[in-house]
């Protein structure tokens, strides 16, 4: 039975069939019953990364997919797998765009009671479901931030997609739910006011404002103690003015020249970048 399982898990995610879902437009049935035959009988997922125990609640099909993307081989294990062995006990470690927290809680766990986990998660109901996850798992080194990171202080609209994690500043890019009023800051401002201290690596999720929040914790990252970020890019996303050699450029451009990326099915990427 757990061959099974494993082996319709790895279809799954599998490019073709994924975009097949989609063309006949199931990608919705299709989850919902992956979810009734998939969820844990207590609503909590227990995951194991690196030999680090943490468990997440997985309310909806959403939550239980993003959760399963560091439980086995599917998903984003070797992205996180790759960022976690620049950690070490008692870094300082940010987290941007952190959802629900299946970074947030990994890299916690981590880095230890001696060290910090920042979060920045402006949407409402995910800062909540983050919250919430960093309590069933007792922990006490996370800082969580219900902002977004840019280059300014100013208030924006997050626009909502259908599914849990499927936020953008830049544009509604699939039919959306509507959207928030959310609050942006500069990373390095709000660094300075709240006497926070320099990460040694920062994770970046935020759906094409990768460049806005790079510009904005500029000095952070220039700094000689941040040695690594752990960028998702969203080439399809970026605002008008914005490349993918633009992102990547900058990134360069501020130390980080080891570079390594993890392809996903479709355009979007991730990277992880450190100093030498």
């Amino acid at each position: 039975m757990a061959t099974v399982k494993n082996t319709l898990k790895n279809l799954s995610y599998n490019a073709f069939i994924i975009k097949t879902i989609r063309f006949f437009r199931l990608r919705s049935l299709v989850r919902k019953v992956y979810y009734y035959w998939d969820r844990p009988k207590n609503g909590i997922l227990n995951v194991t990364v690196m030999g680090l125990p943490a468990k997440f609640h997985v309310r909806n099909p959403d939550e239980l997919r993003l959760a399963e993307s560091v439980s086995g081989q599917w998903g984003e294990l070797p992205v996180i797998e790759g960022f976690l062995s620049h950690i070490h006990t008692g870094d300082v470690v940010f987290d941007v765009g952190a959802n629900i927290g299946i970074y947030t809680i990994l890299l916690a766990k981590k880095v230890g009671a001696t060290g910090k986990v920042i979060a920045f998660e402006p949407e409402k109901e995910s800062y909540d479901r983050l919250v919430d996850n960093a309590g069933i798992n007792d922990l006490k080194n996370i800082i969580v931030q219900k902002k977004a990171l840019g280059q300014e202080d100013k208030q924006a609209k997050l626009y909502i997609g259908k599914t849990t994690g499927n936020f953008s500043l830049i544009k509604s890019y699939e039919k959306g739910v509507g959207s928030q009023d959310i609050e942006i800051v500069s990373g390095d401002a709000f660094l300075k006011a709240q006497n926070l201290p320099v990460p040694k690596a920062v994770k970046i999720d935020v759906e094409g404002y990768e460049y806005n929040v790079l510009v904005g914790l500029q000095e952070t990252l220039r700094q000689p103690s941040c040695k690594v970020i752990c960028c998702e890019v969203h080439p399809g996303l970026f605002p008008d003015g914005v490349t993918e050699e633009t992102v990547l450029k900058y990134i360069e451009s501020l130390g980080f020249t080891e570079t390594k990326m993890f392809k996903r099915a479709f355009s979007a990427y991730h990277i992880i970048a450190c100093k030498p």
